[in-house]
């Protein structure tokens, strides 16, 4: 991987810093804006779907304009929006409006960079290279949900936001520095082609990545507050359980910044689909049954948690690099921004749906079964592309 990829990583780790914070603070925020389970899920959830509002125009631009622009302007977008939240967000709905903003600018940088990298890579390392990028999209999620339990208690949860808001806009240059002469392919249009989903593999991948996105909104939305809530029937109270919950999620989550990079090499070496299969079919089996741990041992807790963070985020750079490979020439951005909208549009409902099923008295089993059992569905039509990988391999 070279130093500009390195580059390309920490862009993206910064400019989701303050991504996770109302996942983090969500008791909190709950408390000071008197928000149902099923409304703090769409404070969490309109920053995926900001994301696949604006990828529907943003991704196919790629495949006209160059990359490195709509990155470094998607840099400048999310900066604004994440200053703007720590100042502005008075309710649920001003914060999920501020929230959407922020996931526009992430738009503009996440998948452009999976393709920069992507295209510089070796094809026999792609997976492994495309991982080693979509690890800083773990590790930016879990160094925000760590941060923003260290910040909570001193500051607040505006306070925190505003922190990290601020050490986010170094995102900005480091956008800059990235992609500055880098060479790139690209085709002749610059709107959205659905017509690449007429290509069986492609549309395959992108169902199972929708149920992926889905089951990893839920457990990125509500693992911190499902520890939260445990520690509080231990006996904490209710800041000190979410600033150390939020810490706990965030070390469980980063060890999908391992994971990512695993399952990217093992794409590489046994099939994309086939490693994508295995992955969701693990995770999906602790998502069916994790919620039950809630009176188990805190070390049991621990243990399967970190299990859980592992495989959640073990097949996304599997994904990403499977639509960059099977899209048609002239069309990588078309065929990732549909990707997008199934995982970040779908998926961004993900944690509303699990707060729905909270506020409906199924107890914590309730919502990780949402996130499982969609992320086993979606996942089932891969079982077709395994077939004929062995029979490629063959």
């Amino acid at each position: 991987m070279s130093s500009r990829s390195f580059l390309l990583a920490g862009t993206l780790a910064l400019v989701l810093l303050p991504s996770q914070l109302p996942a983090a603070a969500l008791p909190l925020i709950r408390t000071d804006w008197s928000a149902s389970a099923a409304e703090a899920g769409w404070i969490v959830a309109a920053y995926q779907l900001g994301y696949a509002l604006a990828v529907i125009a943003v991704l196919p631009l790629t495949d006209r304009v160059r990359s490195s622009r709509v990155i470094a302007a998607g840099a400048r977008a999310t900066s604004l929006a994440n200053l703007a939240f720590a100042f502005g967000a008075t309710d649920v709905i001003s914060g999920s409006l501020l929230r959407i903003l922020s996931g526009f600018g992430l738009a503009g940088v996440y998948m452009p960079g999976v393709r920069l990298v992507a295209q510089h890579a070796a094809p026999g390392r792609r997976g492994f290279a495309v991982g080693a990028y979509v690890a800083a999209f773990y590790l930016g999620g879990s160094l925000s949900l760590f941060a923003t339990g260290l910040l909570l208690e001193p500051f607040g949860w505006r306070g925190a936001a505003l922190a990290l808001a601020l050490i986010a806009l170094v995102a900005l240059p480091l956008a800059i520095m990235s992609t500055r002469g880098l060479t790139e392919m690209q085709g002749t249009r610059a709107h959205l082609d659905i017509r690449v989903l007429r290509h069986g593999p492609l549309l395959r991948t992108i169902v199972a990545y929708g149920g992926h996105s889905w089951e990893l909104f839920v457990v990125r939305a509500w693992l911190a507050a499902f520890l939260a809530a445990a520690l509080v029937a231990r006996g904490s109270e209710i800041t000190d359980a979410s600033a150390t919950a939020s810490q706990w999620a965030a070390v469980l989550l980063a060890l999908g910044v391992v994971a990512v990079f695993l399952g990217g090499w093992a794409s590489d070496r046994f099939g994309r689909a086939r490693s994508a299969f295995a992955i969701a079919l693990a995770s999906g089996a602790i998502s069916l049954t994790f919620g039950a741990l809630f009176d188990a041992p805190w070390t049991l807790v621990l243990l399967v948690g970190a299990v859980y963070g592992g495989l959640i985020g073990a097949d996304s750079a599997v994904y990403s690099t499977a639509v960059t490979e099977l899209a048609p020439a002239g069309r990588i951005g078309s065929a990732q921004a549909i990707q997008a909208v199934a995982g970040f549009g779908i998926g961004s409902l993900g944690p509303v749906v699990a707060g729905a099923a909270l506020d409906l008295g199924t107890g914590w089993l309730g919502p990780f079964v949402v996130a499982g059992a969609v992320g086993i569905a979606c996942a089932l039509p891969l079982l077709g592309a395994r077939s004929r990988e062995r029979h490629a391999a063959a």
